[in-house]
């Protein structure tokens, strides 16, 4: 009795993974694709148009492009030296490897944003849940996150920085050319567990342009030597030489 139970939960497994495999399609050159339950591939070296879908993932494979990329209940994995749109999810992550080049903007909610070396974002990048990673990379806009932190580079900020509960770590060079802004958390919601304040780090080399402020009194910022920073409000910020910030 056990072994026809195990053999048919087999069955049913190998089943359920040939399905998998099968629900995921291949844009066709110079066609758009819209689904419902399919996760979603855009060769290597193809150009396609707009790429959507509702429960599945997408892969932008290496020196492709395509115009819109989205789906809600998915991730999107970009390979290398690719052109789009814009990258849009709701629940998932967006990951981006080197040369990547977005017409607008990069966005989910509830996932991290990881965006590699040599790449360059004309609108904005912001996500809800999760940190925003970049290196190297330009940014037009706005990069923004609630709960998750972010992480720079050697890259470089046309808009402001914002964030409300995490660490933002602004190094290599990096220069924001508008506001680092913190904001104070919403609402007086408690469980019993008080989240760490938030902590800016401004490392060798980089600059913050337009003003840092800070709205929660908890949070802590940290100044490299080297660094060059506009007006201050809200926060006393603490200097620190040498490459590694006090905390």
């Amino acid at each position: 009795m056990k072994q026809h139970v195990f053999a048919a939960a087999l069955v049913a497994a190998v089943s359920a993974y040939g399905s998998a495999l099968a629900a995921a399609t291949i844009v066709a050159p110079g066609t758009s694709e819209d689904s419902v339950n399919k996760s979603l591939t855009v060769g290597a070296g193809t150009e396609v148009k707009d790429v959507e879908t509702v429960n599945g993932s997408i892969d932008v494979q290496d020196q492709s492009s395509a115009q819109e990329v989205s789906t809600v209940n998915g991730s999107i994995d970009v390979g290398n030296n690719v052109s789009v749109s814009t990258l849009e999810t709701v629940n998932g992550s967006i990951h981006a490897g080197s040369g990547l080049k977005v017409a607008h903007d990069v966005e989910t909610v509830n996932g991290r944003i990881e965006i590699g070396a040599g790449s360059a974002i004309q609108g904005g990048v912001s996500t809800v849940n999760g940190r925003v990673t970049l290196e190297q990379t330009s940014v037009a806009k706005d990069v923004e996150t609630v709960n998750g932190g972010l992480g720079f580079s050697n890259s470089r900020i046309g808009g402001n920085v914002e964030l409300v509960n995490g660490r933002a770590e602004v190094l290599d060079g990096t220069i924001v050319a508008g506001d680092l802004i913190v904001r104070k958390p919403k609402g007086n919601w408690s469980w019993g567990n008080k989240s760490k304040p938030p902590v800016v780090i401004i490392g060798a080399g980089s600059e913050v342009v337009g003003r840092i402020l800070v709205e929660n009194e908890e949070a802590k910022v940290y100044v490299n030597d080297t660094a060059r920073i506009g007006a201050v409000e809200g926060v006393t910020v603490t200097k620190f030489s040498g490459s590694k910030a006090p905390e």
